[in-house]
């Protein structure tokens, strides 16, 4: 994350639940946003937790397991000493939550403050097996920054330290520095991939790169995704998703450019395309721009869904717009769209097309990065959405 200036220590709080705003577009779509979440319905900001005191929740993230259940949890700043990760559970689309565990930093004394990643084991790996929920998260202190790996057998209501993924520096944006950010985990070959920014490398500002393991415990080298020839190019934030119809995968990522803007963003967001998801590096790198004017603006996130035509829609949020970018041309760079939404803008927003539910587009929604800390308490949110509404009535 580029603009990250410090770690801040994540609290456990007490799960609350209130009512959902109403849509913010009353009227403009074809389908009825309801007031009270119905399970797998549509409706907008459905709270999942209220933060309270000095806290703030930011970073939302989440994984669909194979029997639906949704979990999700998020950067939660401001609160009691040391971080965690909460987990919330949803077992109907969003409608409901409960608060049922916290991912605990056993094994460095700094707590799991940061960057929350979750994933499912969709086969036996590493003893583990199928169904093995996977966490990660940056645990930091002054004395480095720690990506770790945690694991939980029993639907994510206790967890294990499994291994350390990759380590670096004290947490600092400078260039010349040497932190670790932003994992991301995919289950991918019978292994599992651990994509991460990467401030290590000396020919590089910051680069994303990734590590794999066959067994969660070792892992091998460190192989670059993206990386510039220009030192302060600094790509952060790496999200993959699969588009089955043209057999692609597709990272996104933000590329800060320094003082100056591109279409008027600063942090500009860029997508590689590749056949295997750990060659991403024999690609270039293409910026996402609408209509030769608006683009995004830092920490995406993407998504694809089967709805919109014979390639299906890929789908990218940033973090300071509540509308969504999306490409119904399997990536072309020269189609991509821009639809609005009823949720809001949040820091590394992320975005989820339901499994049994393609037309379901589940959006999350926290603090933005400008209002972290300032007490504005505001709520860690769901909003489904009707794609194919968003597509055309938007």
């Amino acid at each position: 994350m580029m603009r990250l200036l410090s770690f801040a220590l994540l609290a456990q709080g007490i799960f609350a639940q209130g009512p959902p705003a109403p849509p913010t577009r009353p009227g403009e779509c074809a389908t009825e946003y309801l007031y009270q979440p119905k399970p797998y319905g549509f409706f907008v900001n459905n709270t999942i937790y209220t933060p309270i005191g000095n806290e703030s929740f930011t970073y939302p993230r989440h994984v669909e397991l194979q029997d639906g259940t949704i979990l999700a949890t998020g950067w939660h700043r401001g609160g009691r000493s040391p971080g965690a990760l909460p987990i919330f559970e949803s077992k109907d689309g969003g409608a409901s939550w409960k608060w049922i565990s916290q991912v605990n930093d056993q094994v460095n004394g700094w707590g799991l403050s940061a960057h929350p990643a979750l994933t499912e084991l969709t086969e036996p790996l590493g003893g583990f097996p199928a169904g093995t929920i996977l966490a990660s998260g940056n645990s930091a202190s002054n004395n480095g920054t720690r990506i770790d790996l945690y694991a939980s057998t029993d639907k994510a209501r206790t967890w294990k330290f499994v291994s350390r993924i990759a380590q670096g520096g004290r947490p600092n944006t400078t260039n010349g520095a040497d932190p670790i950010w932003e994992p991301y985990l995919l289950v991918y070959n019978h292994s599992l991939v651990a994509y991460y920014s990467d401030q290590r490398d000396p020919k590089h500002g910051q680069k994303l790169a990734h590590q794999v393991s066959t067994d969660l415990r070792t892992w091998g080298p460190v192989v670059n995704d993206v990386a510039y020839d220009l030192y302060t190019a600094r790509p952060g934030m790496t999200v993959v998703a699969y588009i089955p119809p043209i057999d692609q995968w597709i990272l996104v990522y933000e590329r800060p450019i320094g003082n100056s803007s591109s279409y008027g963003v600063n942090y500009p967001v860029y997508y590689v395309m590749a056949k295997s998801p750990v060659d991403f590096r024999l690609s270039e790198g293409l910026p996402i721009v609408i209509n030769n004017k608006t683009a995004p603006n830092a920490s995406p996130y993407v998504v694809w869904s089967s709805v919109g035509g014979p390639n299906g829609t890929i789908v990218v949020s940033d973090a300071d717009n509540n509308v969504v970018y999306t490409n119904r041309a399997g990536g072309d760079v020269s189609k991509w769209e821009l639809h609005d939404t009823p949720a809001g803008a949040t820091y590394s927003r992320s975005i989820h097309i339901l499994s049994k539910h393609p037309d379901s587009l589940l959006l999350f929604g926290g603090e933005t990065f400008d209002n972290m800390g300032l007490g504005l308490l505001t709520p860690f949110t769901a909003t489904v959405v009707s794609l194919t509404d968003i597509l055309e009535n938007w």
